[in-house]
């Protein structure tokens, strides 16, 4: 059968276009020397009548009897096919698949914008459910039916106790015991796999897990990045969020509609206002932002910078769409044009990074780990105290807030330490005076002094009669918060005073360190502050001095909302469209990525990039058949992890075939289960639970592996020994603070994620230095003495076999046994419990 030829350009093409739209100019991309595309045939019909912006030629409209060879050159262009990923999903029958897609059905698209119907748009919509009713057969019957197209079927199944570990690790990142194990192992019950994979669901180490994931694809992080790599101590509450959302199986539309606009839509859910830190989880240019002048095209530059990783993130976390190629230009490879990228770019355009408060009542689970100042105890109340407010150089001052304590001792005490007569001075000079007569006592509500722009570097506040206590009397702030244009400056202050007890959760340091004291109250940094929204225009290539037309919110595909100033409603909007049922990209999205979580590959290998550019997914029919039942059977996504790890093809084996292997190397039908290295976190949070160290609190500001010294450019020295063996930082890793800038040795030489960059897949390296820290590492060195000291209260003869049994899940074996003991008695316990941590089997998963 002869090949369809594309339709040969006529000779005007040749005489008047080729030489602004050839090879040698190509003027605004466009080349008529190729073969014309759908969407290029379009826009030259368009041009042609002078229909839209662009009109061809400029030096005026062709005759109709010019334009016709163009026009039945572009008309002769026959429609592409839709990319599978901008397909509405497709329901087929598991047992009767077809091998190849089904053709877009008529009727309007979602996605198709105003006036737009199917032929415009790459979303057609299809309201079929899937078939239902297939039990565990729901997956397998899809893998199946391609892996016996190429003669192949599944491997047998893992025995029990790998089973075991690998759920427990790809469920909650950690390992079984060996009483669980056992208990596993010996259970006949029919139903015993499935009321493991229900208890590992219901632990609070499944949203430890998932939430580290999740964190990795937002590229969360404690610190700014860039030069200046400054703390975010308030950051934490999201990271919380997402693991709390997750244990609490909030369902899918919800938990994206949160992070996107939860303070808009949820506006008296306290929770709402900290799930929006997804937002500006990432980097932060605090020279950019904060230092540079107002007005200025490099101020306007890393603005657009900074919305950028938020459209970026967004759109890639929710759609698994490049839609960052469009900021210079159209896309070159898929349907998103320019004017949709700034369109998302204007839904943001209100957001400014700061402190935001969340929060007022006694039911709020995130407390203050800290009181605030609170000077030297005194016997009388007519002794004089201070504290201040160092910025380190006069800027214009709009308020100073000072926020009286309530101590997490004394909750019932609102007003703790508030001055009963004081003072306030700017360099010097008393800009508020409350010496004259007794000040009452404010209770719960800050005290905010406007200074109207004055300008100074020094805040003093001074009590002159001092709060009583039961027989004795102090001064004490939970904060004093100096901002200027509507913003805090004071968190990088330095503070003194006169004298301060500098003991548990009171310090002259936490006078200015985002918390209040109260267990009611808490603080997010950097999260979503809502601002009236900016004006957006399209950067001709990119260029912040080359503004073109305005551009308003919307979304992908000529989406367009309505031009609110209501920033947070322009979110609210782009909140459902990421959730509507007919957005498939969605759907698709997050099915295919929990898949890789338990199967080490997505079945679209490129998690986060449905384009072009990126990977056929090795069985579209499932990944369609999957995202139809998540969205319409409740959007659990434990319900999702648990359908995927009943399934026969999840729990095979790892053994070799070599019929197989020459058919099919990479294992892209899932003939057998791919083994999987432990991430760095998993290795590290296995390592303290062999040695008997981990502890399992919860939630909270993170620790810190490392000493930290506030500077200029502050530094964050991980070699501090003192850190590393810290029982206080023998949590799961998930709950560290994560800094941007200097990597956590032993977790970076693990492949840990970089907080600066979206991961929605870490990279697996397997080097001998990997070997040397896992041998060598002082945090490696400090648990196996620990391990050791555990091992050591059992009788002689039964530390080796227990010392197995705990690293590895299992007992030795008889030569093993052998040779451990000859190893222990020459070079110690310590030791071999060194060689463990450092064994294949102990940071492989089968």
């Amino acid at each position: 059968m002869t090949p369809q030829l594309p339709p040969t350009p006529p000779a005007i093409v040749r005489t008047q276009c080729l030489s602004c739209h050839g090879p040698a100019q190509a003027s605004a991309g466009v080349r008529l020397d190729k073969p014309l595309t759908a969407a290029l045939a379009k826009k030259v019909l368009a041009a042609l009548a002078y229909n839209g912006a662009v009109k061809m030629p400029p030096s005026g409209k062709l005759t109709p009897m010019e334009a016709a060879p163009l026009t039945a050159w572009a008309r002769a262009v026959k429609p592409e096919k839709p990319h599978w990923a901008w397909q509405a999903l497709t329901p087929t029958s598991p047992l009767a698949l077809s091998t190849s897609p089904p053709a877009p059905s008529p009727g309007r698209s979602f996605f198709a914008g105003k006036g737009g119907s199917d032929s415009d748009s790459p979303f057609p919509v299809r309201h079929e459910r899937p078939g239902e009713g297939l039990g565990e057969r729901f997956i397998d019957t899809y893998v199946l039916a391609k892996l016996q197209s190429k003669g192949l079927s599944f491997s047998p199944e893992a025995d029990r106790r790998t089973l075991i570990r690998r759920l427990s690790f790809d469920l909650t990142g950690l390992p079984p015991s060996p009483a669980e194990i056992a208990a596993f192992v010996s259970d006949k019950r029919p139903d015993a796999y499935e009321k493991l994979v229900d208890k590992l669901l219901a632990s609070p180490g499944y949203g430890e897990r998932w939430g580290r994931k999740w964190l990795d694809l937002v590229h969360y992080g404690d610190t700014h990045g860039y030069d200046k790599d400054k703390r975010r101590d308030n950051a934490w509450p999201y990271r919380d969020w997402v693991i709390g959302a997750l244990n609490a199986d909030l369902p899918y539309s919800k938990f994206v509609q949160q992070q996107v606009a939860g303070d808009v839509l949820t506006p008296g859910d306290p929770a709402g206002i900290v799930a929006t830190g997804f937002l500006v989880a990432g980097p932060w240019d605090f020279v950019g932002q904060a230092e540079l002048r107002e007005g200025t095209v490099d101020k306007e530059k890393t603005r657009v910078l900074d919305r950028d990783d938020i459209v970026t993130t967004t759109m890639a976390t929710f759609n698994s769409v490049t839609v960052h190629c469009a900021r210079c230009h159209d896309h070159k490879f898929d349907p998103i044009a320019q004017t949709d990228y700034y369109r998302l770019q204007a839904v943001f355009s209100g957001i400014e990074r700061g402190d935001r408060i969340y929060g007022e009542g006694e039911q709020l689970t995130p407390g203050s780990p800290t009181n605030g100042y609170h000077s030297a105890i005194e016997k009388t109340a007519e002794v004089e105290k201070w504290v201040q407010v160092d910025l380190g150089k006069p800027q214009p001052l709009d308020t100073l807030r000072l926020l009286p304590a309530r101590p997490t001792d004394f909750t019932d005490t609102p007003g703790f330490g508030f001055p009963v007569r004081f003072k306030i001075e700017v360099d010097g000079v008393v800009i508020d005076d409350k010496t004259g007569a007794d000040f009452p006592n404010p209770g719960a509500t800050p005290y905010e002094l406007k200074l109207a722009g004055r300008v100074g570097r020094v805040v003093r506040i001074t009590a002159t009669k001092l709060w009583p206590r039961t027989g004795d009397f102090v001064f004490a702030l939970a904060e004093a918060q100096v901002l200027s244009g509507g913003k805090s400056i004071g968190r990088t202050a330095k503070i003194t005073a006169l004298d301060s007890i500098q003991a548990g959760r009171w310090s002259t340091d936490f006078l200015n360190d985002g918390f209040d004291s109260r267990s009611g109250f808490g603080k997010l940094t950097y999260a979503a502050l809502p601002h009236a929204p900016r004006m957006i225009s399209l950067l001709n290539r990119g260029e912040v001095e080359s503004p073109k037309e305005a551009v308003g919110p919307g979304a992908l595909f000529g989406t367009a909302f309505p031009d609110t100033p209501d920033e947070g409603q322009r979110r609210a909007a782009l909140a459902h469209w990421l959730t509507a049922k007919e957005n498939a990209l969605t759907w698709r999205s997050i099915v295919n990525r929990v898949w890789q979580g338990h199967f080490g590959r997505g079945i679209v290998e490129t998690l986060s990039d449905f384009g072009k550019n990126g990977a056929a997914p090795t069985h579209p029919e499932l990944l369609d058949a999957l995202a139809l039942w998540f969205r319409d059977s409740g959007q659990s996504l434990k319900k999702l992890h648990k359908l995927l790890v009943l399934s026969r093809a999840y729990k095979q084996s790892v053994a070799a075939n070599p019929k197989a292997e020459k058919l099919d190397t990479d294992n892209h039908l899932l003939w057998r289960q791919n083994r999987r290295r432990l991430e760095a976190e998993e290795v590290r949070d296995s390592i303290l639970a062999t040695s008997g160290a981990l502890d399992r609190r919860a939630g909270g500001p993170g620790f810190a592996l490392f000493a930290f010294k506030d500077d200029h450019s502050p530094i964050y020295d991980h070699t501090d020994l003192a850190h590393i063996t810290d029982p206080t930082t023998f949590r799961r890793t998930v709950y560290r603070f994560t800094v941007r800038s200097v990597p956590n040795p032993l977790l970076d030489c693990l492949d840990c994620a970089d907080p600066s960059i979206n991961t929605p897949i870490r990279n697996t390296t397997l080097t001998a230095l990997q070997s040397l820290a896992l041998l060598n590492d002082p945090f490696l060195i400090d648990q196996s003495e620990r391990f050791a000291k555990r091992l050591a209260a059992l009788p002689k003869d039964r530390q080796v076999a227990e010392a197995f049994r705990l690293a590895l899940g299992r007992s030795p074996t008889l030569m093993e046994r052998t040779d451990a003991l000859a190893y222990v008695q020459k070079n110690g316990l310590e030791n071999l419990c060194r060689l463990l941590f450092n064994t294949s089997e102990f940071v492989f998963v089968d």
